[in-house]
């Protein structure tokens, strides 16, 4: 690896790749992009004085953190899903697309495969449809996440209106709640996951 990315010093260091499966990874990458945005969302906040571009990575770093929390969710959902029977999803082309509403059905199946409501009172939202509507929401601003990381789209034409307004602060605060939540169900699903394959490989020990 190129000497730009290596310091003699271990202090610093950090390992990608370390899972017998990288798309594991998915949720750590997602909290630490998240850990990131809360970081200069609170560095923001507390400052007397701001330029509007120290407000775009923050708005990029929490939709990136809720891009890939909802397809870890859809992964690791799928996988679960697949071992017990209920249903297959096709993740195949899980890391083509960036629009957050083609993720929407597949979170959906998963929370109604493994009977999950959805019902919460985290940041106003209190079911799957509220989490929905929020989801496109945030798609109208970024729908392919470009909108915070450049200010054009691929054709060279503006990534907003002119003069939009957004509050990096208050989508912070808004969002954080939510991918916490998106978190645990992460957690949730490969606590769940675990304990049906140690189930399944009990019974076909038994059975065989």
């Amino acid at each position: 690896m190129h000497w730009v990315f290596q310091s003699e010093n271990a202090r610093g260091n950090v390992i990608f790749n370390f899972r017998h499966n990288p798309i594991d990874d998915l949720a750590p990458f997602a909290a630490g992009y998240h850990e990131a945005g809360k970081r200069l969302a609170g560095m923001f906040a507390a400052s007397p004085g701001y330029r509007d571009f120290d407000g775009y990575p923050i708005l990029f770093l929490y939709r990136h953190a809720l891009e890939l929390y909802m397809k870890a969710v859809v992964y690791r959902g799928a996988q679960l899903l697949h071992l017990l029977d209920i249903k297959s999803l096709d993740t195949s082309k899980l890391f083509k697309v960036h629009r957050l509403s083609n993720l929407l059905p597949g979170v959906k199946a998963v929370f109604d495969g493994v009977g999950w409501t959805c019902e919460t009172n985290t940041a106003g939202i209190s079911n799957f449809a509220e989490f929905a509507e929020l989801v496109l929401g945030i798609e109208e601003v970024d729908s392919d996440s470009y909108t915070f990381r450049y200010p054009t789209d691929t054709k060279g034409h503006a990534a907003v209106d002119h003069h939009t307004i957004v509050n990096p602060i208050a989508f912070a605060s808004k969002m954080d709640p939510i991918l916490e939540l998106l978190d645990s169900a992460v957690l949730g699903l490969s606590e769940e996951f675990d304990a049906a394959a140690d189930a399944k490989f009990e019974l076909q020990s038994i059975v065989e």
